[in-house]
């Protein structure tokens, strides 16, 4: 989890991470450079799970490649600091991987919250098989990031997020998994995402819709016509 002057809402993340039904897992927390009360608010926690990696500021691209590289588990759950995990999301995920070895990479269905919490709407995303995904992956992109968990195996084949995709790094990420790796999105409401004015997807939309349009073009070289680029 990359957190960066989360101070509002890190302890409510970090509490729906350690109240998973699923306990055996390593909770790596990357303070990207914080200036406000972030550091203080994980560090209250004593929770031995959590493994706590401070840096200087990167941005959420060098964040999240500095837990990649950090991760020694076989499974890898994102998760964002004013975001929400629903109690089962991690059990429920890791039993989907489990059961389907041929997956590497499993999204789930999310309830969008303002900053009090309250309920917004949701993201039923209508893609939940690898066919539909392929199909997806050329329209948008299929998975809420933070919502994700994949396998160590298919980052060490891929490789990590690129930062000439920022703002987008995670939908070109899923153009060299899909490709690789069957994936799916389990059609279930297991994580809360919240939408604030400050997000990094309402200050950023103009760069976003930009390197969308080309990663839309690197899916189709890259699923449909298999070029390796």
């Amino acid at each position: 989890m990359p957190v960066y002057n989360a101070e509002r809402f890190v302890k409510e993340a970090i509490e729906s991470i350690l109240h998973q039904t699923f306990t055996d897992f390593e909770f790596i927390i990357i303070n990207d450079g914080s200036s406000d009360r972030s550091a203080e608010i994980i560090k209250s926690f004593t929770d031995p799970r959590i493994h706590m990696v401070s840096q200087s500021n990167t941005g959420i691209i060098g964040a999240l490649n500095t837990g990649l590289k950090i991760a020694q588990g076989t499974y890898i759950a994102r998760m964002d600091a004013d975001d929400m995990s629903e109690p089962v999301r991690l059990e429920k995920q890791v039993t989907f991987l489990r059961g389907h070895p041929d997956i590497a990479l499993c999204g789930t269905w999310a309830k969008t919250i303002s900053d009090t919490g309250e309920e917004t709407g949701a993201y039923d995303y209508p893609s939940t098989t690898h066919a539909e995904i392929k199909r997806a992956m050329l329209r948008h992109n299929p998975f809420i990031h933070p919502s994700v968990m994949f396998t160590k195996q298919a980052i060490e084949k891929v490789g990590r997020y690129r930062q000439e995709y920022k703002h987008a790094e995670d939908y070109e990420l899923w153009t060299r998994i899909v490709a690789t790796f069957n994936t799916a999105n389990l059609p279930e409401y297991l994580f809360k995402y919240r939408i604030t004015e400050g997000s990094v997807t309402q200050k950023h939309w103009g760069p976003m819709i930009r390197k969308t349009i080309i990663i839309r073009i690197l899916a189709f070289m890259r699923i449909w016509l298999k070029i390796p680029i």
